[in-house]
């Protein structure tokens, strides 16, 4: 079986390894000159630091079980710190526990983290009696948790948290594409905090278990090691401009959607189409680097959260150097800071001293930080975020089924299909590869 890879992201980095694992004739092809996508780990004050994702879930098995197969297991790092932080109220408050996706299942606990008001408290305590019906369809996480806990619970805890992660409102996102474990707790019954308190209790995982990992030498150790397995078989600076070009009995495009869907037209208007309604936002991470001793705030902690109501440019820092025992220095403190969410591109409109202007005035507001960074790096990821809205699960579908009757001989995926996380983009990646490799598959 000859198998095309278009696409050396995470993704198709996976989808080529588990191809060539399987002994196909495999190529994979990538338009840059380094492979890897928005998985990146370059140096910073003399260290390896990421410029996209730090880590990935270590309870989701599919980075887990590659890292294994890669013989990196024995590398793996789980964060120093567990406690978060929220800015909410004008100051720096800790995400109250028990809590999933930002949902807070304990209200006393709600209450005395202050992130919300009084009057926020005595509305999210009436959700577990409040009447109720399973999910309308593929209702947003927004009108979710809204109903259910009140704007404050939604706006200053889950937004922030789910919004975050995929840089967005939660009023835009899906809950079945999104954060499936919300989906699942509001299929079993009205009261969403039960729900999920009893989906905690019976869950067999160890709480103290790492709820991340990531690899010393950053999460780029991760594909640098899938690219050194690949071998000759990849091809950089090797831009596909048409897939009838490519002599291969199976095609697995791995592209951003709106990329793909470029490249599928001539073979797929309508898959085309349908890719094309994803949309995206762009993100920006600065990643500042301070003399320890110039650094005053205390930061036993991985980082806090900025909601969207607080009216600030960044939506998190990552305080690095504290969340990683592998990251800074006894004199040197690192920090990351995201910037930028869907329908607020002002980041990318700054250019570099401006920005770095905004996220100071930022830190200074919201941890009383005031130093002078000694360096500075900033990574613009242009449309990088798929947005999973709601009905996204059956937009992806259709474009399956739409391409296996235009053209069965070609896959499309990538972290805008069912999940934008390093395992998630993994298991794409794999699973694409098993298919086109199953007995039977179609081939041109």
């Amino acid at each position: 079986m000859r198998i095309a890879v278009v696409g050396a992201g995470i993704t198709g980095l996976a989808a080529g390894y588990e191809a060539a694992k399987a002994g196909a004739e495999v190529v994979v092809y990538e338009a840059a000159e380094r492979a890897g996508g928005r998985i990146l780990t370059t140096e910073l004050a003399g260290q390896p630091v990421d410029e996209g994702a730090d880590a990935f879930l270590a309870r989701v098995p599919w980075a887990v079980e590659l890292c294994q197969e890669l013989g990196l297991a024995g590398e793996l790092v789980s964060p120093a710190q567990r406690a978060a932080f929220v800015y909410s109220r004008g100051e720096l408050r800790a995400l109250p526990q028990p809590n999933v996706l930002g949902v807070p299942l304990d209200f006393d606990a709600l209450a005395a983290s202050g992130i919300v008001s009084d009057g926020g408290v005595d509305r999210a305590r009436q959700e577990p009696d409040l009447a109720g019906s399973p999910l309308d369809g593929d209702e947003s996480v927004g009108s979710l948790v809204r109903r259910r806990l009140g704007d404050e619970v939604a706006d200053r805890l889950v937004d922030p948290l789910v919004g975050g992660i995929n840089a967005s409102s939660i009023d835009d996102l899906s809950v079945r594409a999104a954060v499936p474990q919300l989906a699942e707790a509001a299929a079993r019954g009205p009261s969403l905090v039960r729900e999920l308190s009893r989906l905690a209790a019976s869950s067999t995982a160890d709480p103290e278990a790492p709820v991340f990992y990531s690899l010393p030498d950053g999460v780029g150790r991760l594909t640098d090691e899938l690219v050194s397995r690949l071998g000759q078989r990849l091809r950089l600076s090797s831009p596909v401009t048409d897939l009838g070009e490519l002599d291969a009995d199976q095609v697995i495009v791995t592209l951003p959607a709106d990329v793909a869907s470029a490249l599928v037209a001539p073979v797929s208007s309508a898959a085309a189409d349908l890719l094309g309604e994803i949309d995206y936002a762009s993100v920006v991470l600065v990643s500042l680097a301070f003399s320890a001793a110039d650094v005053d705030h205390p930061m036993a902690g991985s980082g806090y959260l900025v909601p969207a109501v607080e009216g600030r440019t960044i939506t998190a820092c990552s305080w690095a150097s504290s969340k990683w025992g592998h990251v800074g220095s006894h004199d040197t403190v690192v920090m990351r800071v995201s910037v930028g969410r869907y329908g607020d591109d002002r980041a990318l409109s700054f250019d570099d001293d401006a920005l770095l202007d905004v996220v100071r005035t930022d830190l200074a507001a919201t941890m009383g930080l005031e130093a002078e960074p000694h360096t500075v790096r900033i990574s613009r990821w242009e449309r990088s975020l798929p947005q999973f809205r709601p009905g996204h699960l059956e937009l992806v579908a259709d474009i399956r089924q739409v391409l296996a009757q235009d053209a069965p001989w070609l896959q499309v995926t990538g972290a805008w299909a069912r999940g934008l996380g390093v395992p998630a983009c993994i298991n794409q990646g794999r699973q694409a590869a098993q298919a086109g490799l199953t007995e039977g598959a179609i081939v041109r």
